[in-house]
């Protein structure tokens, strides 16, 4: 899940999308942007004190990497980094590149910070308003597959998200995948034990 938002175009919390994933045991990754943080502050110690939930840097003011320089785009990993840290007392691996636009540059700069890019391969189009949840649900229905990553946003842009992810959550289920957070997907923790790890 992204939670973003631009200094400029301000965005929310749609605590539907945490209820139902706590209400069906769902482990979830929640990519945070810096700036989303800093004015929703309540809501991360919300996400960071879920034992389901991790959370992945999502950088300061989602601009498009590809157009910056390397003092710049270090400088808001970083920043983001230590609101984060500020904030729940912990520290992330994981980034997601802001609508996942990068270039070798952006590649070389999260890395050196020692972070791991995270991209999707399962796109949901949750934050096209006219979009709904039978819809979102199909989408993922034809694309899912072994080791897939659903991109989805709880910032309030997910237009339908929450409505549909008790559905989603009951089929992947259903079709024998096992829900987990990136980190575990990727090894950087282990697998809980029913997925068997």
């Amino acid at each position: 899940f992204d939670m973003c938002q631009t200094p400029a175009n301000p965005s929310e919390f749609d605590k539907g999308i945490f209820e139902a994933l706590v209400e069906a045991e769902a482990p979830a990754t929640f990519f945070l942007g810096g700036d989303w943080m800093r004015t929703h502050v309540t809501e991360t110690r919300l996400l960071a004190e879920e034992p389901l939930f991790e959370l992945g840097n999502h950088y300061w003011s989602h601009p498009d990497m590809r157009e910056l320089d390397e003092a710049h785009m270090t400088r808001e990993v970083l920043r983001t980094q230590d609101l984060m840290f500020q904030i729940t007392g912990r520290q992330t691996l994981l980034w997601r590149f802001p609508a996942g636009l990068y270039n070798d540059l952006a590649l070389s700069v999260v890395a050196f910070q020692g972070l791991y890019s995270i991209q999707w391969d399962v796109v949901t189009a949750d934050p096209v308003p006219d979009n709904t949840a039978e819809n979102i649900l199909r989408l993922v229905q034809e694309r899912v597959q072994n080791g897939s990553i659903i991109v989805m946003h709880g910032n309030g842009r997910g237009w339908h998200t929450a409505e549909a992810l008790p559905g989603m959550i009951e089929y992947l289920r259903e079709e024998g995948y096992c829900l987990v957070t990136v980190s575990q997907l990727i090894g950087l923790e282990p697998l809980p034990e029913a997925c068997g790890g």
